[in-house]
């Protein structure tokens, strides 16, 4: 009897050290983290502050690199690349979804959304259509005229989240998405995002403190002292596991 393939590794996290240094003081944000992101994922990194959630986030899109260890992204090695490299992969291949929105304030709600596709050398024409298209997608086609001081904090997230779509990334990084916004409106966002990785097969991974936004992981990992102390797929039963800083299915403290 056939089995089913195996998912497409998308990432791959294989003993990362982080070290921060200013002056004489050190912090050890990560301490041998070690674990695989298969295409299709709705990971939700978890953890108290200081964890190294957002360190990790930072490695895995490319903003950063490891002290140590490995990160790898659609195979290729972050650490390897140079400064053009990773910000063309960036382009290509990955969104961000930011805590602070980070819209451009003079644009409408559909210029900041056709502003990476813009870059990427998609032709006007194609870039206002995709953009309208995305915007009606999560409820805001009649607001695609207005700026972000227009909009409540629920509407500009998600013109954020619409940014990070329009360009077809494989891979989606939100930090902290739902922190701003009150229950209602992170419950929203979190039910648009769950529909487009389920329609689209986007992958999505998350840095928060939120239970809204665990609820509706498939996968949370949770990290403590900069290492995964677990990784639980929801959807599968006998999944929970610890993870270790020799591989994915070490044994943690």
């Amino acid at each position: 009897m056939s089995q089913n393939p195996e998912p497409e590794l998308l990432a791959r996290v294989r003993n990362v050290e982080k070290l921060f240094t200013s002056g004489k003081l050190e912090v050890q944000a990560l301490r041998g983290l070690s674990f695989d992101v298969p295409a299709g994922d709705f990971l939700a990194l978890v953890g108290p502050s200081g964890s190294g959630k957002t360190t990790m986030l930072n490695l895995l899109g490319a903003l950063d690199r490891p002290t140590k260890g490995t990160v790898e992204v659609l195979g290729k090695d972050l650490g390897t690349l140079s400064k053009g490299e990773r910000a063309s992969l960036r382009l290509s291949s990955l969104g961000f979804v930011f805590q602070a929105y980070n819209l451009v304030p003079v644009l409408s709600a559909a210029e900041n959304v056709e502003f990476v596709l813009e870059l990427q050398g998609v032709g006007a024409a194609e870039r206002r259509e995709r953009s309208l298209e995305v915007l009606t997608e999560l409820g805001l086609g009649e607001l695609a005229h207005r700026r972000p001081n227009e909009l409540s904090g629920g509407q500009q997230q998600r013109v954020a989240v619409a940014r990070a779509i329009a360009a077809r990334p494989r891979l989606v990084l939100a930090d902290e998405p739902t922190a701003n916004l009150d229950t209602e409106s992170a419950e929203t966002l979190m039910g648009m995002m769950r529909d487009l990785h389920e329609e689209h097969g986007t992958t999505f991974i998350f840095s928060t403190h939120d239970p809204r936004v665990v609820a509706h992981a498939t996968r949370v990992v949770r990290l403590v002292d900069g290492k995964v102390a677990s990784d639980v797929h929801k959807e599968r039963e006998g999944s929970r596991r610890a993870v270790g800083s020799e591989g994915p299915n070490d044994g943690a403290e």
